[in-house]
């Protein structure tokens, strides 16, 4: 364990209870910090503390929590299952993200619809469609006004000369606010409150949902008053949103698979300076690196990103679902009963040694190589061609479950691959980069999700004529 985390995070338990507690009141009114500390702080600090302790202190499936899945779920893998899977009314994706999420508090003033006769899965699939056919041919128009909100998030947190920044919050921001000015446009991007309004309503849920896995269900009200001030944020969001818009008609989740994509790419980028390399000969290679270009031509990014994703996954699960009533698969079996989690192990699917031999290895270039070598006996040890051999970082495979599968697959990949590899493009070019204490552990499990640490910090410097 490492004993710099932990005291930090104890740290932060210590202060954060202390300043809490009922007879500090006089100290906390004399610091300047009564209104502040009496209702957000604390709890965010003492949550953020006990689960850094928690974390560090056992192995990663070593429980001092309760789970999200308070059940173990059934895992189906065949193609066949993970698109019956995908499309059945009767197995809810909304009702799994409700329980994990909490959107009774976290989305209040929002239904979460889960009557299977409802018909959403109708208007998603139109609006899917809407996205890809239409939306992807916007990607040149929107690449410019990505590239100028990176830049301007970078300029900001990096100085002249070598800088330390947070790793976590600055990918963070670097991600999140190109989507933000896709997702609302200019005016609202510009707009300081709804940003940090934003910003903090993420803050809010995880907080709120990190704090429900210590506390018992009786209590969720109260801590989600404690960890969100009462959802203040969302509450600003929702009025701000109402202004801007003529006929609101639905609320926004942001991508947080996004976020952390980017974050742990760059921190594999940092400890793996060859890739660097390559990607740098690979961006002065293209005469122009428009939308086509970043989306369609660019290999070595693509692999590498891919294989960043692969072994740092949002996620062990994929196709979460949770059953509305029974049901049973069309092979027979598995049957599902009411309240059941049903879901795809994308850890398993993702380290098949048929499709990644010595898949427990970082290989950045698998993804380039039209064959696959033997040596082992698990893949039969002869060479043979690479089935994921050319595949780019949006397409849908089975062996590859990052955008989902079937009915429900991610309709913004294209946009938010964009944004990734943006960001990334503009990192090689313009800056160097390394970790700030090398071989300190940068990522944490919270049940079946991989977490980045929010402390992980990172030098940077401008490259001369980048």
């Amino acid at each position: 364990m490492s004993g710099f985390r932990t005291g930090a995070a104890v740290r932060r338990i210590v202060v954060s209870t202390l300043m809490f507690a009922p007879f500090n009141a006089p100290l906390r009114k004399k610091l300047g910090i009564e209104g502040i500390w009496n209702g957000y702080t604390p709890a965010v600090l003492l949550t953020v503390g006990v689960f850094e302790v928690v974390m560090l202190s056992g192995q990663r499936h070593q429980r001092y929590y309760k789970p999200f899945l308070r059940e173990k779920p059934i895992i189906i893998e065949s193609r066949d299952q993970m698109e019956e899977l995908s499309h059945t009314v009767e197995l809810s994706q909304p009702a799994v993200y409700a329980d994990i999420f909490g959107f009774k508090y976290t989305l209040k003033d929002e239904e979460t619809n889960t009557d299977p006769l409802d018909t959403a899965g109708a208007r998603f699939r139109l609006f899917a469609r809407t996205i890809k056919v239409i939306g992807t041919t916007e990607l040149e128009s929107l690449r410019p006004h990505l590239h100028g909100k990176i830049e301007e998030v970078l300029q900001k947190a990096i100085a002249n000369g070598w800088t330390s920044i947070q790793t976590t919050p600055t990918m963070r921001d670097t991600a999140s606010d190109p989507l933000a000015l896709y997702m609302f446009g200019r005016t609202l991007t510009e707009n300081p409150r709804f940003m940090g309004s934003l910003r903090r309503y993420y803050m809010d849920t995880i907080a709120y949902q990190g704090a429900m896995q210590f506390f018992p269900r009786f209590l969720e009200g109260y801590m989600f008053s404690k960890t969100t001030q009462d959802g203040q944020a969302l509450k600003d969001l929702i009025v701000m949103l109402k202004e801007a818009m003529t006929k609101p008609d639905g609320g926004w989740e942001e991508d947080e698979s996004l976020k952390r994509n980017l974050d742990f790419a760059f921190l594999e980028l940092c400890q793996r300076p060859e890739y660097v390399d390559l990607i740098r000969e690979e961006i002065s290679s293209k005469a122009t690196l428009d939308a086509k270009t970043i989306g369609t031509d660019m290999p070595i990014l693509d692999s590498f990103l891919k294989e960043s994703m692969r072994l740092n996954p949002m996620d062990d699960l994929a196709i979460r679902r949770k059953s509305l009533s029974p049901y049973t698969f069309r092979s027979g079996s598995p049957h599902i009963p009411t309240g059941t989690i049903t879901s795809v192990s994308s850890y398993n699917l993702m380290h098949d040694p048929h499709f990644y031999p010595d898949p427990n290895r970082f290989d950045g270039l698998r993804y380039t190589r039209k064959t696959i070598s033997g040596g082992g006996e698990e893949i039969g040890g002869k060479e043979k061609p690479n089935p994921m051999y050319g595949n780019s970082i949006t397409e849908v495979k089975r062996e590859f479950p990052v955008w989902g599968f079937g009915g429900h697959v991610c309709p913004g990949r294209y946009h938010a691959a964009l944004v990734l590899k943006t960001a990334i493009i503009h990192l090689v070019r313009n800056y160097d980069f390394q970790l700030q204490q090398p071989g300190m552990a940068w990522k944490w499990w919270w049940d079946n999700l991989a977490m980045p640490y929010e402390g992980t910090r990172v030098l940077l410097r401008g490259r001369g004529g980048g």
